[in-house]
């Protein structure tokens, strides 16, 4: 057990988080969405939306998060303000236009 939340705790820091911070349940769902339905602008959206994304959390945290339209708003315009998102105002609404076509069609 020990040897667990040593290795838990290593992972942790090497990823830059803080080990004493419980891990977010939604990182260990699916980690990816089937946009093969989707329209082709949709599609390329999804593709910004993965690297970006995936550049500070698993992808699965967004993924499996319930939000509306209105939510992924909110949320978007915290992720631009963080340093190092690398995240810029065109990106973000690439990114938030797929976040809200697929809230939508989630029914969301």
């Amino acid at each position: 057990m020990r040897l667990f939340l040593a290795g838990n705790a290593l992972v942790a820091l090497l990823l830059g988080a803080d080990p004493a911070e419980k891990p977010d349940p939604r990182d260990f769902g699916p980690g990816t969405i089937d946009v093969t339905g989707y329209p082709a602008e949709q599609r390329k959206n999804y593709e910004m939306y993965a690297v970006k994304c995936a550049k500070c959390h698993p992808l699965a945290r967004s993924v499996n998060a319930r939000f509306s339209a209105g939510d992924w708003k909110k949320y978007m315009k915290r992720m631009i303000r963080r340093p190092n998102s690398g995240i810029n105002e065109e990106q973000a609404a690439t990114v938030y236009d797929f976040l809200k076509y697929h809230a939508t069609r989630l029914g969301l």
